[in-house]
């Protein structure tokens, strides 16, 4: 071990911080595409569909070597192709330089998430995770309001740049995601690798075909990868296209549509929070009860946005805010505890990027619902079809929760 006389607290305290402050930087190089960044919503609508398709491709690929080659590894190495990429895009290359290199930030980012969740399953133990990951999953949270204030003032006070082709913005988000790397590459270097076991039963030698096929085969995982489908789609609609949705149909003003947009995650932090209390204090290891019962509030909630909209600027905030609480906990507690409970530890890396791959197919798709679904039918029509995605995905849920309890299932504690 190579921990250098440090107790298991204090080494797992170190791996939730540095892990904690890498994911925060990923996000920023991740939100730095704004739909103020581009010259209309088709433009928008491209690159967004550029970096989803990427980053859900990478995501399998991610997970491999995770389970394979190291969490460590792989976390630096995906942060490494999206500073590269990002700070590219400062220099405005050509179109289709730019649409290479937006592949190849969303190749990059697709490393994260499953390398650092497989970090936090070797390191933490079953009874453990939910609070760890209720607090871990506001990295991404607080990060992509970080990412949106940074390019927001960037873009306000960088506008003498525009005529040089320089865009500092870019420049700035790739030196954030540096920064929180080389913090992330100190705090974990002299930890003991691999992390000491929670399960002592050695991993089963098999191939990686063989490993594909028992993911494959698990009916949680296929449970858990519906439901994020379209919990995904509807998170990534509303975290990218709320302020324009706020200006065009409810007639604010662009600062106020931020501002009111900005709730969507900043108080959406509290619903990781929330849901991992919950399940410590009232449903224990019943997570996809809780997941349906947040999923179907999400659908009324959706059902009402509407009429709530349409009573003033509190009530439209309180409705965005709800929004958000509802989707960021269900969203950790379908992506991440439930993942790491649904396989043994050294699938926890595969999984993941296979649940979040699943998930960023919607991601992709989430262009699609305002380029073509809103402009034909309008912005309520689209909550309609949230109400309709949430009941679809509660179902879902409901029905994993009965596979919970009819099945026992070789988990890792």
């Amino acid at each position: 071990m190579k921990t250098e006389g440090k107790s298991l607290d204090a080494s797992r305290s170190q791996i939730f911080i540095s892990a904690w402050v890498l994911y925060a930087g990923y996000y920023i190089c991740r939100k730095d595409i704004s739909p103020g960044t581009g010259p209309g919503i088709s433009h928008l609508a491209l690159s967004l569909i550029a970096f989803g398709a990427a980053y859900a491709i990478s995501q399998f690929g991610g997970g491999i070597l995770a389970d394979t080659t190291g969490a460590r590894r792989t976390a630096l190495t995906g942060a490494a192709i999206s500073i590269v990429c990002t700070s590219l895009l400062a220099l405005r290359p050509s179109p289709h330089f730019e649409l290479a290199l937006l592949l190849g930030n969303g190749i990059g980012q697709g490393f994260g998430w499953p390398a650092l969740l497989r970090l936090i399953g070797e390191w933490f133990g079953r009874d453990e995770r939910d609070r760890v990951l209720g607090w871990w999953s506001t990295s991404y949270i607080l990060g992509g309001v970080l990412a949106t204030s940074l390019t927001a003032w960037l873009l306000v006070n960088t506008r003498s740049f525009a005529l040089t082709g320089f865009r500092p913005a870019y420049l700035a988000s790739s030196a954030a995601l540096l920064l929180a790397a080389l913090f992330f590459y100190a705090g974990t270097a002299s930890l003991a690798y691999p992390a000491p076991a929670i399960s002592a039963e050695p991993p089963p030698a098999q191939t990686q075909l063989a490993a594909l096929r028992e993911i494959l085969a698990n009916r949680q995982i296929q449970v858990i990868s519906a439901v994020y489908f379209f919990l995904k789609m509807t998170r990534y609609t509303l975290l990218f296209w709320l302020p324009l949705y706020l200006t065009s149909s409810l007639g604010y003003t662009q600062h106020t549509a931020e501002h009111f947009a900005s709730y969507f995650e900043l108080l959406g932090f509290v619903g990781p929070l929330a849901a991992a209390w919950a399940l410590r204090h009232w449903f224990g290891e019943r997570r996809m009860v809780l997941g349906s019962g947040m999923l179907f509030a999400l659908a009324f909630v959706c059902l009402l946005h509407p009429v709530l909209a349409g009573g003033g600027g509190l009530s439209t905030a309180v409705s965005i805010a709800m929004m958000g609480i509802l989707i960021y906990g269900a969203d950790v507690l379908i992506s991440a505890m439930a993942v790491l409970d649904a396989v043994p530890a050294h699938l926890h890396g595969r999984a993941a990027g296979f649940v979040n791959g699943i998930g960023s197919v919607g991601q992709t798709l989430s262009p699609f619902l305002v380029t073509v679904f809103v402009l034909h039918s309008g912005w309520t029509k689209l909550f309609d079809l949230f109400v309709f995605f949430a009941l679809v995905a509660g179902i879902i849920c409901a029905l994993g929760a009965r596979l919970q309890t009819d099945q026992t299932l070789p988990l890792n504690r």
